[in-house]
């Protein structure tokens, strides 16, 4: 860098500056560098370069600081305050003159007009923002010779606390999310990684299950290995799913995994019905069975599954198709154990509530055959059949008195014979308040066609079902509860047993289901209502 040359002062002595490091004075006394301190109306100090009549002065950090305004009162500058040199190196036609001179607004270190050095005080050093405002210094910085302000410390107890706090969380963090855990496996303690899945187990090698296959729609194995992975309990709650997550502590079974059946196409088509029938007017054909159905035929349905994955169709009738005409015939339950319990001539005082007991204690449903004009004076023991789960059909309504002659409505006219039923159904429904199946009973299983009119075919419109019976007890002639009894359980899967709730001493009726139910529900029957037995299996084809 280059040096600065200064004028010679009073006394022959040179003086001399570093550029870019500020002034010093050279080879003279303490006495000497004591600025002069004059007024306005003094002269004859050397002359300031920085003085008025310099457009501005740079000051230490090369900005330009405006001349002090020559009213303003001049004071002389503190001990230790920099006073700047007699000659500006930086003035005008130096060739050496800050580049920032023309840009400088003011120096802080200029005197006024005809004045000497000015001493600044803490509100004249700072700096200007960019609206040109000037920011005033805190108290102690930036001020040179200023006692610098003390910092606050923390205590060191304040510290430690803090510290402990932190390891403390972490510790109770760590404490109730480990990473790693332990989990019985099999009965063996595993150490697993927080938030391993059964499937994560099991590829550690902590258990090895067979998975199992996968089953076409034929029931032929179409893919070794392709059913579940896995079974596997977790604290007691079993599960198939490999992406269960395993908790902390967690008791885990896993073993061998199950078969599982292809997904698959299904197609539905219907099955048209055809026309046939059963000859109406045999009498003996009525007890061919004990269901009598006359229909105005039914298609039936059936459906083809295609599995995705072998390719195999198996096709399977779901509906059988029923031909239009009379069909008689017993239940196919296809081996299970069911039986229908049904029970004529009722409701009957005494006699009704305690069959009914008898069927609550064994879990047995049965379907009472009731006669009209006994219902309404029995109002409480109707509704107790209905709510307990029992279904309750019409036996007519006066068991075919008048021209019936009490036994035979083959011998009423056709009003007379619909008028029968529908007056039955209707005693049953204002007691109950709703409706039920059109199911009845003719008395004395007069049910079929005679020279003078078809009981069956002016039904139709009115009756859906006329049940006979498979077995019949004959407790009307009280052969002895045992005798009653034998019969019951002479009865197989599908049958309808005949019995009697009403229409005179049912004592012994009572004591044989007190013997026969317990056995046969100890041999694995079940006991159901005629709605429920036609629902489940349906009436057979015809083909």
């Amino acid at each position: 860098m280059p040096r600065f040359k200064y004028p010679e002062s009073d006394d022959g002595q040179r003086h001399s500056a570093s550029s870019g490091s500020g002034s010093h004075f050279k080879n003279r006394s303490s006495a000497e560098r004591q600025p002069a301190v004059r007024s306005d109306s003094h002269g004859g100090a050397p002359a300031n370069p920085y003085a008025a009549g310099h457009a501005a002065s740079p000051n230490a950090t090369g900005r330009a600081v405006a001349p002090v305004p020559a009213d303003q009162t001049q004071r002389a500058p503190q001990a230790g305050a920099y006073v700047p040199p007699a000659t500006n190196p930086y003035a005008a036609g130096d060739p050496y003159a800050s580049p920032y001179q023309a840009s400088c607004e003011d120096n802080p270190y200029a005197s006024g007009p005809s004045t000497g050095a000015v001493e600044m005080g803490h509100e004249q050093v700072g700096s200007r923002s960019r609206d040109g405002r000037r920011h005033k210094n805190t108290a102690g910085q930036g001020v040179p010779g200023a006692p610098r302000k003390r910092r606050r410390r923390v205590p060191a107890v304040v510290v430690v606390l803090l510290v402990l706090a932190v390891l403390g969380g972490g510790g109770a963090y760590l404490y109730f999310n480990p990473p790693i855990y332990r989990v019985n496996v099999n009965g063996t303690d595993r150490m697993v990684h927080a938030g391993s899945t059964l499937q994560d187990i099991v590829d550690e090698g902590f258990a090895s299950p067979t998975a199992g296959d996968l089953i076409a729609v034929d029931g032929s194995v179409c893919k070794e290995g392709g059913g579940d992975p896995f079974e596997a309990t977790v604290n007691g709650t079993e599960t198939a799913d490999p992406t269960t997550v395993v908790p902390r502590h967690a008791v885990v079974q896993i073993n061998d995994g199950n078969d599982t059946d292809e997904e698959c196409t299904e197609t539905t088509e219907t099955l048209p019905h055809g026309e046939g029938g059963e000859d109406m007017s045999s009498f003996n054909l009525y007890w061919a069975g004990s269901m009598h159905v006359y229909s105005n035929g039914e298609d039936g349905e059936q459906v083809t599954r295609t599995g995705n994955v072998s390719g195999i169709s198996v096709t399977e009738v779901t509906k059988q198709p029923v031909d239009a005409g009379y069909h008689v015939y017993t239940t196919n339950t296809n081996g299970d154990k069911v039986i229908a319990l049904t029970f004529d001539d009722g409701p009957w005082p005494g006699t009704t509530s305690e069959i009914l007991d008898i069927l609550k204690e064994n879990d047995a449903h049965a379907t009472f055959f009731e006669i009209g004009n006994q219902v309404a004076e029995n109002a409480d023991v109707v509704k107790r059949i209905h709510d307990e789960g029992n279904q309750i059909a019409t036996h007519t309504w006066d068991h075919a008195s008048g021209s019936g002659g009490g036994v035979d409505l083959t011998k009423m006219s056709t009003d007379e014979q619909i008028q029968e039923v529908d007056k039955g159904f209707q005693a049953i429904e204002d007691v109950l308040g709703t409706s039920v199946t059109r199911v009845m009973r003719a008395p004395g299983g007069n049910y079929h066609a005679t020279s003078s009119g078809n009981i069956i075919t002016n039904l139709a419109d009115h009756v859906t079902a006329e049940i006979g019976w498979n077995v019949d007890t004959e407790d009307w002639r009280r052969p002895g509860a045992q005798a009653i009894a034998d019969r019951i359980m002479s009865a197989q899967p599908g049958d309808v047993v005949l019995m009697h709730d009403g229409g005179g001493d049912r004592s012994q009726t009572v004591e044989a289901l007190k013997i026969a139910l317990p056995q046969l529900k100890a041999q694995g029957y079940r006991f159901v209502t005629i709605d429920e037995l036609m629902s489940s299996y349906g009436m057979p084809s015809n083909d």
